[in-house]
Formats: C-alpha cells, sequence, structure tokens
C-alpha cells in the first residue's frame, strides 16, 4: 500500500491526514494535450502541446481506520477547493471532484491542478 498525505494549502489545525491506498488506485495515468482533426482528403491533422501534469486525474481508493477518520477526509473535500497531495511520487495541487464512501472503503477522485515538487 502507498502512503498519501492529504494537506490544506492554508492552515489547518485538523490537516494534515495520512491514509494507505489500496492498489485499486490509479496515480500512473497520464497523457498528451492531443487533439485530431478530420481533413477533406480523407487523412487528419494532428495538433500535440505536450504533456502537462493538469491533465491527470487520480483516483485514490482507501479503507479508513475510524469513522473519524472518514469524517476527517470527507471534512477537506467539502471546505476546500484545493488541497495538496503527497505520494512517493511527489506533491501535487489537486481539486477534489469527488467523495464516494462505500461500505468498507472511500474512493476519491482528484483533478491534477500542478506538481509542486519532485
Amino acid at each position: 500500500m502507498t502512503r498519501v498525505v492529504l494537506s490544506t494549502l492554508e492552515f489547518d489545525p485538523q490537516a494534515p491526514v495520512e491514509v494507505y491506498a489500496l492498489p485499486e488506485s490509479d496515480f500512473r495515468s497520464a497523457g498528451r494535450r492531443v487533439n485530431r482533426v478530420a481533413t477533406l482528403d480523407g487523412g487528419a491533422v494532428f495538433n500535440d502541446f505536450g504533456f502537462t501534469h493538469a491533465d491527470r486525474t487520480f483516483t485514490l481508493i482507501f479503507q479508513p481506520t475510524s469513522e473519524a477518520h472518514a469524517a476527517s477526509v470527507k471534512r477537506l473535500v467539502e471546505l476546500y477547493p484545493k488541497i495538496t497531495v503527497s505520494m512517493p511520487e511527489g506533491l501535487f495541487r489537486v481539486a477534489p471532484e469527488s467523495y464516494q464512501q462505500g461500505s468498507e472503503d472511500i474512493r476519491l477522485t482528484l483533478l491534477v491542478d500542478a506538481k509542486l515538487s519532485a
């Protein structure tokens, strides 16, 4: 399991919150800013503007250790439009898109804004 720390951009006495990501979590997806336009001759023109971390989406799946632990994560999602996510790959500023609590685990969808450090 991967250790992930969720925190705020400004001081919050109830942050940071540490979770352990389950193997089903996805932090590796990446893509390029590319699009394809069909041409009249049956071909295509491609516009490639390269890679940026801002096109990435993280799916964090973890099992809360208690109801208070789950409530701490939910609080971050409800109160802050941007939070930080620290993991072995680096520190990222993200926008929490969704919080889904199942019977045994929690799934967070996080839209990456920027990579802040390596």
